[in-house]
């Protein structure tokens, strides 16, 4: 499996930036069986039920994705045949910072693309 299948198009407009005026008016997409349906959050309390398992993520989103070319000097060669390859190539990155290590302000944990 790459992390590549996890990949898919979401255009910029569909993306909240800012959190609903009025929280219970949230939008939630609600998967029951294999089908999918738009609710809104205020709905949510009436999905659960006995012996279901709420996981909360209390991640902070940092605006940090930075975005470059790789100059190909010291490029390493990758197999057209690689899916990985195909961004590769072309010298696209992108990288995105996701935490600050402890004790350096200038050293952060990342996630980059494509990478290994």
């Amino acid at each position: 499996m790459l992390v590549s299948d996890f990949d898919f198009p979401l255009p910029p407009e569909l993306i909240a930036q800012h959190p609903a005026a009025e929280r219970a008016s949230s939008r939630l997409l609600h998967l029951q069986g294999n089908s999918l349906h738009d609710r809104l959050f205020s709905e949510f309390p009436a999905l659960l039920r006995a012996g279901d398992l709420l996981v909360f993520n209390d991640t902070r989103v940092l605006p940090a994705r930075l975005y470059g070319h790789r100059s190909g000097h010291r490029a390493q060669h990758l197999s057209p045949h690689n899916p990985a390859s195909r961004e590769f190539l072309h010298g696209r990155i992108e990288i995105l910072l996701t935490r600050r290590l402890p004790g350096d302000e200038e050293c952060w944990q990342a996630l980059v693309r494509p990478g290994r």
